[in-house]
Order: structure tokens, then sequence, then C-alpha cells
């Protein structure tokens, strides 16, 4: 069975703390929200302490969204330094939260070529988990599947990395958005969507498709990969089909809604889910 959540706080209370939005989205009939640290991740652990009880006593499932500034992989060896440090800070936040999926964009190619690419992502992010393991930490490393060519993290680099380094340790964001982006429109039925899935199952087994943490909305692209995010009613990628193939594969997990629109999307996709 998959829930569905909002990625940051529902508009309707985007003024109000933490506390107060995880309350709005259980009052929204929504059963998940991943934490916004988009811009670094500011929140005291006191805070993360209360808001992972509030969570708890609500029964919503939290994820948390790293800086969007990150590159585990720059030539900058002061970037890659930052980046590492950053993660390890929203790891501790969204561990006192009871949260699992720490989800990032973990970087880009730049001048390096993708298969050296990806060894330097291994080397880094075995680091990282180990530093996290060191500290008791219990966020999970979920880095997120990309919606530009020039980023690391296309599906195969990202389920491989899982594969090699172990599930337990590393878990993919499937962002459907992004891979039909960054594929250049790749999604158009329900067979596209299956193969995701045949790749995760192939990967990483079943256990992968029984604990998906995924983004969803519709989106605008160019040659170039993602452009912006748009309201669900775009429906590019189609929506349905993904309903549908989420449940020939009896997949479990979270959506969360990155619509403009969150609150309203995530409540159409949590409808269109159980009414399939």
């Amino acid at each position: 069975m998959m829930i569905f959540g909002t990625a940051g706080k529902p508009l309707q209370c985007k003024d109000s703390s933490s506390l107060e939005a995880i309350e709005c989205v259980k009052k929204l009939g929504l059963d998940a929200m991943e934490l916004e640290f988009v811009h670094g991740c500011k929140m005291k652990p006191e805070n993360a302490l209360s808001v992972g009880k509030k969570a708890e006593e609500l029964n919503i499932k939290l994820s948390a969204h790293a800086s969007y500034y990150l590159n585990l992989i720059s030539p900058k060896k002061e970037i890659v330094e930052k980046s590492f440090k950053e993660l390890i800070t929203t790891a501790r936040v969204l561990t006192a939260a009871k949260g699992e999926r720490l989800v990032f964009h973990a970087g880009f190619y730049l001048e390096l070529s993708k298969e050296n690419a990806y060894k330097e992502m291994k080397k880094i992010l075995t680091k990282l988990i180990d530093n996290f393991k060191d500290e008791g930490l219990t966020a999970i490393l979920s880095p997120e599947l990309t919606g530009k060519p020039s980023q690391f993290g296309s599906l195969e680099e990202l389920y491989s990395l899982s594969e090699e380094i172990g599930y337990e340790n590393l878990k993919p964001t499937i962002d459907f958005a992004h891979y039909h982006a960054r594929e250049n429109g790749k999604i158009k039925e329900k067979e596209d969507y299956d193969k995701i899935f045949e790749l995760v199952e192939k990967k990483v087994g079943r256990k992968g498709l029984q604990t998906l943490h995924c983004h969803m909305s519709s989106i605008n692209f160019s040659e170039k990969g993602e452009k912006n995010h748009l309201t669900m009613d775009h429906d590019t990628p189609p929506f349905k089909p993904l309903v549908k193939s989420l449940k020939e594969f009896n997949c479990s997990g979270t959506i969360i809604c990155e619509s403009p629109n969150i609150e309203k999307d995530a409540l159409y996709m949590k409808k269109t889910y159980e009414n399939t």
C-alpha cells in the first residue's frame, strides 16, 4: 500500500510551525510530510525531538530533503566537505525526529566521466554511511533520481549503488517527474513504469518495491532536462498508469507530492490510488 504526503508544509499552513504543519497534514487526510531543508538544515535538535513526537502521535511518516546546494563529487574539495557536513547535520535532525529517508541531490558530473563519477560517488557515500553508523544515526541516505542529464543520479546509477553498497544503507528516492524529464519524455504508458519497477526488483529485490520512497508531480522539460514542476492536471508524466503499475507490482511505500499545489494534488493522488 502507498501513502501520500507533501513536500514541506501544506500551502494553507505555510506560515505555521513544523508542529502545526504536521497537524495540518493529518487534518487534510494525508499520511506523510517531507521536511524541507533545501536552503540548509537549521532546525534545532530539541525542535526535531518535538516534531518527531508529534508525527509519531499522529502517525505521520517523516522524511527530509537536504540542501539543494550539494555536490559530493565536485572537483573543489571544500564543496565536497561542505556537502558531507550538511548531510550529517541533516541526518542528526532527521534521526532526532525519528524520520528515515534523507533525500538529496548527489551532485553533477562536471568534467568527470560517468564511470569515474560513479566510482567517486560510491567512495564518498560509503564514507558517509560509516560516519552515520559511528555516530548512531538512523537516518538512511536516499539519493534522488535527478531531472537533468548533467546531474549524477540516473535510475540505473542509483540502484546499482544501492545493490553494491547494500539496500539497508542506501535507499534511493524515485522521482517519476525527474525520470520523465531526464529521459526526454519517456513515460507514456503503464509499461514504462513497469520497466522502472523491474529494474528496482532486479537490483535490490522485492524489498525495494515494498519500501519505496517517491516524488511525483507533472513537469516542464527541454532537451536539457527538468525546467520546473507543474500541477498534476498537466498529467506529464501520466499518473493513472503509475497507479496501475504500483498495484500490479504490489508496491508499498510513500509518494511525496512536489506539485506547486501540494496538498490539493497529494489528495488527488491519494484518492485516485484508492479508487483504482
